[in-house]
């Protein structure tokens, strides 16, 4: 034997053993240098990060015990050659002395030597078992940072929603306050309000809204149309032309969508109406009143 050959100590790779098993465990832990509740997918690339580190660490330390390893073999294999050499067996056999049997049962045991080199001098530093930590934990981080991701693109979409959702609801107040204030309605009106009282003012643009609803939805029939035809008063040949032709489309109702079609239609009604501003507002108080409902 060398007189440089002489066992080695070996540090153990023991780093990915300390990482969590459950990388949702690190959220505790962020938590406690952090004032908000960190979100998924930070918590899945914080313990990503500590995954990898761990690995480094355990990648380094098994790359120092290279020599060392290398060294403990050969001085296993040299005192496992000099006691085959002087004859010295492997193992040997004993009674179980605390068996009460008549014939006591024997077992085998490791020689000596083997158990003494089995316990100080490490051919393993826990690289291969770490490694297979890692790859298990890798695969169960991997697969939280893919759903964290994915939650984190619902949040994202929520989020963009209730902020598009505010951002109508603040422009619809402001056109509902300003419609409110152009005709001197009640402060208290909400859209359906409005929508009644600007039809009022021109029974075109009631015929019109009437004849657009059934449209939508017609599985009442078209009552609503013939309600505003009731109302609606003839002052000229225009409007005798009108009548007569939204009475035609009432007669064996099938379908909503010949309001539609009709030569006044409800888009001809709107687009009829000499005052355009008016036309505009009952337009849009019918868009938000239905939204309501």
């Amino acid at each position: 034997m060398s007189a440089a050959l002489k066992i080695m100590p070996i540090e153990q790779c023991g780093a990915v053993g300390k990482c969590m098993a459950s990388p949702q465990s690190y959220e505790s832990y962020m938590s406690s240098y952090s004032y908000r509740k960190p979100s998924a997918d930070r918590v899945a690339a914080h313990a990503l990060a500590e995954l990898e580190r761990a690995r480094a660490a355990d990648v380094a330390t098994h790359e120092r015990n290279m020599a060392a390893l290398a060294n403990n073999e050969a001085v296993r294999e040299y005192v496992e050659t000099v006691m085959d050499d002087v004859g010295m067996p492997r193992s040997f056999t004993q009674r179980d002395t605390s068996s009460r049997a008549r014939r006591p049962k024997t077992y085998s045991s490791p020689a000596g030597f083997l158990t003494d080199l089995v316990r100080e001098c490490k051919t393993d530093d826990g690289f291969a078992a770490a490694t297979r930590t890692y790859e298990e934990l890798s695969k169960r981080y991997r697969e939280y940072e893919a759903s964290a991701k994915q939650q984190a693109e619902r949040d994202k979409a929520a989020a963009e929603r209730a902020e598009a959702e505010r951002i109508a609801k603040r422009r619809a107040d402001l056109e509902l306050v300003t419609i409110i204030q152009r005709y001197g309605l009640p402060i208290e009106s909400e859209w359906g309000d409005v929508l009644e009282a600007l039809r009022g003012r021109d029974q075109r643009l009631d015929l019109a809204v009437a004849m657009e609803d059934v449209r939508g939805d017609w599985n009442e029939g078209c009552g609503a149309v013939e309600y505003a035809l009731s109302r609606f008063t003839i002052r000229d040949n225009e409007d005798k032309d009108i009548a007569n032709d939204v009475l035609g489309c009432t007669r064996d109702f099938e379908d909503g969508r010949v309001f539609r079609d009709t030569t006044w239609s409800y888009s001809a009604l709107y687009a009829s109406v000499a005052d355009r501003q008016l036309a505009a507002d009952v337009q849009t108080a019918r868009s938000h009143a239905r939204n309501e409902s």
